[in-house]
């Protein structure tokens, strides 16, 4: 009998060369394999796993997500027991049903799926979810032999020292579903707005059925494709006994329905864009960009969500028509933190935020008689009394640093004679024409520093009428001094930031408290300014409860205020156009600090102090309320300021008067005050700044 091995020779040589010579590259190419094996395998090891990038997440005050901060798509890492139990089937039955019996390299699985492409079964690969695991996070994705060999071969190195669910843990983690979504839980948020583990069956057979395409098959885009792939995933799990057949038909019969496509900043709770903002510019700069874009942070913001919607509803319900003026709101709690915050009415139309005025991108805007308090606080800081009695004419010329400087009320109204309590109340210009030139520009300048104005201000005679540029955020700093007693603090948005685990990586340095203004003077200002609400020009602004504020319009209704306190909580609310142009016919109206922007103001405190306690302001001393008879000759002013006053010629004023708005009072009548008595005037402060007695008055009530 002829030897087996020559039977086997002469029976390979009878057969045709076609068959031959494939037979012999096949079995060329698999020894060439099995060396290559055999080479990966002891030469090539699990390289180190290189942590994946985290997006930020914003947390408001009470720690409800406000927003999701990504550079290059969102990510987030989530343990298995936090993604839904559907969700984790749904996977493995689409994309590796073997994946609990296979080595990291399934035989079966690659036949299947040749197998069903060669039939036009639908598309499908042959990869494990070890091996789509091992690509994403360890080769280069290129498309290559050596490539899938070395994939295969550190995919059974991974099984080996990894168990079957921690693999599927970052494979669920790192998978790519589309819209920047990477992970689950990152899909979940995107698709759906909800957490990972809360997903039904119908959303993850959705999100299983993209992992193969995502670009081709999203909702919005290919909503056709999007069912037909959810539909395989429903069918693969009916065949893997994933779901019943109850469960799969009520799947398949749910609309499908996904969130609109979002930028690299994702608005969680839909509120507060330019706050965000705000939050991410102080964020980078207190731990870096790098840090804010892959460390997985968490960044616990001072905003009250509640007062928020409350701010953003009183925007838009007073000023509904698209075509209405901006507005601004700003509120302050007492230790600085911003609670609230109305960059402008549409984000998607004017994304500069007007609260921050130039460092929100803008400019700032004339205050307006908003500034009145700081020349009360001159006068006060002076010697004067809010019983003090002045005369308040329709018009008036006084001279400030021997310069003559024009006023007139708002209407040419005549208010006879006036304490200075009502002149605060009905902010009566030509009243405080004689304060500001008893005391000087600079007093006034000084008193609005020191209370929280950052910005430069022009030592001139205007600045007691608001005619100098201030922000909204500005302004609230100042007033949340006065709700504070005369306690200065610096408002900051972030109260924290940690880790994913807790720990916190970085505070905020927030000073102490400082008293800068006297507690008699404070209190005497805030008395004045309750006048304003009570029965002034701010009655729309009434909450009900003490509060005190003041409104402000500038020269030919261009911006319009309304700021106020309750005690240790301030908000501001700002009124104009982009481009400054009078509001002379808003909704039928001319537009005024104690109209719509006192409305706004109304409706916003209402809701954001509804659960705290209806304090009292304290009172100030009687002392200070006492009537006292102020000389109608108005001295010219207190001496100059060489440093900072400049002197202007005289015929700037003197062709006609300066005229500047001013809302007229309520016909609700003053608080009495005692009886008048003859008393020496207010001692004249000496830090009058000199300066052009002229110019635009921005100042009205």
């Amino acid at each position: 009998m002829r030897p087996l091995l020559t039977r086997w020779r002469e029976g390979w040589r009878g057969l045709p060369r076609w068959f031959r010579w494939p037979a012999y590259a096949a079995a060329g190419l698999f020894t060439a394999g099995v060396v290559a094996f055999a080479v990966l395998w002891i030469t090539v090891d699990l390289p180190e796993e290189v942590p994946q990038p985290q997006s930020a997440v914003l947390l408001a005050a009470d720690g409800q997500e406000l927003a999701v901060l990504s550079e290059e798509g969102t990510r987030f890492e989530v343990a298995l027991d936090q993604v839904a139990p559907v969700m984790v089937s749904a996977v493995v039955a689409a994309e590796d049903r073997r994946f609990y019996g296979h080595s990291g390299v399934d035989p079966v699985g690659i036949f299947r799926a040749a197998w069903r492409n060669t039939i036009g079964g639908g598309t499908q690969g042959g990869s494990t979810i070890t091996q789509q695991l091992v690509k994403n996070t360890y080769t280069s994705g290129e498309r290559s032999l050596w490539r899938k060999v070395n994939e295969a071969v550190l995919a059974m190195k991974l099984e080996q020292t990894e168990d079957k669910d921690e693999i599927l843990e970052r494979y669920l983690n790192v998978v790519y579903f589309g819209r920047g979504a990477y992970g689950v839980e990152a899909a979940a948020r995107v698709y759906f707005g909800v957490p990972a583990l809360e997903l039904t069956l119908p959303q993850a057979a959705l999100l299983a059925g993209l992992l193969r395409s995502p670009e081709t098959a999203d909702p919005l885009e290919a909503p056709d494709e999007a069912a037909r792939r959810r539909q395989t995933v429903l069918d693969a799990l009916a065949e893997t006994g994933g779901a019943s057949a109850e469960e799969i038909a009520a799947a398949a019969a749910t609309p499908i329905e996904t969130l609109p496509v979002e930028d690299s900043v994702r608005l969680v709770a839909g509120v507060a864009p330019h706050y965000v903002d705000w939050v991410t510019a102080e964020a980078i700069e207190a731990v870096g960009e790098d840090a804010i874009y892959r460390d997985g942070l968490r960044i616990v913001t001072t905003l009250d969500l509640e007062a928020q919607r409350a701010a953003e509803q009183a925007v838009a319900e007073t000023l509904p028509d698209p075509t209405d003026p901006q507005a601004a709101l700003i509120a302050l709690d007492t230790d600085g933190a911003v609670r609230a915050h109305v960059g402008s009415r549409n984000y998607a139309e004017l994304q500069v935020d007007v609260v921050r005025g130039v460092d929100g991108g803008g400019s700032g805007r004339q205050p307006g008689s908003t500034f009145k308090p700081f020349v009360l606080q001159a006068i006060l800081q002076a010697g004067g009394q809010l019983g003090d009695v002045y005369p308040g004419p329709s018009d008036i010329e006084v001279a400030v640093n021997g310069a003559p400087w024009a006023v007139a009320n708002y209407g040419g109204e005549v208010y006879g004679e006036v304490t200075l309590l009502e002149a605060t109340a009905d902010s009566v210009n030509t009243v405080y024409a004689q304060l500001l030139a008893a005391v000087g520009p600079q007093a006034v300048v000084d008193a609005a520093h020191v209370t929280g104005i950052d910005s430069e201000l022009d030592v001139e005679p205007t600045i007691a009428l608001g005619a100098e540029e201030v922000s909204p955020l500005e302004l609230a700093r100042a007033y949340l001094t006065l709700a504070n007693d005369g306690n200065r603090v610096t408002p900051y948005v972030i109260s924290r930031i940690e880790t994913p685990g807790g720990d916190v990586v970085w505070e905020p340095e927030l000073a102490a408290p400082e008293r800068v203004i006297d507690e008699d003077v404070v209190r005497a200002m805030t008395y004045a300014l309750q006048g304003v609400v009570d029965h002034g020009t701010g009655t729309a602004a009434d909450i009900d409860r003490p509060a005190a504020g003041k409104t402000g319009t500038t020269q030919d209704n261009v911006d319009a205020w309304f700021v106020g306190y309750v005690p240790g909580y301030a908000a501001v609310v700002w009124m104009g156009y982009t481009d400054p142009v009078p509001m002379s016919d808003v909704h039928g109206r001319a537009v005024t600090g104690g109209s719509f922007p006192a409305e706004i103001w109304q409706r916003f405190m209402l809701a954001a102090v509804a659960d705290r306690a209806p304090d009292e302001f304290p009172a100030p001393p009687d002392e200070l309320l006492q009537a006292r008879v102020v000389p109608t000759s108005v001295p010219s002013t207190a001496p100059s300021s060489s440093s900072t006053a400049t002197t202007a010629p005289s015929s700037t004023t003197t062709t006609e008067p300066t005229t500047t708005t001013d809302e007229p009072a309520t016909t609700v009548p003053p608080p009495t005050a005692p009886p008048p008595t003859t008393a020496a005037p207010p001692t004249t402060a000496a830090t009058g700044g000199g300066g052009n007695g002229g110019g635009n008055g921005g100042g009205s009530p």
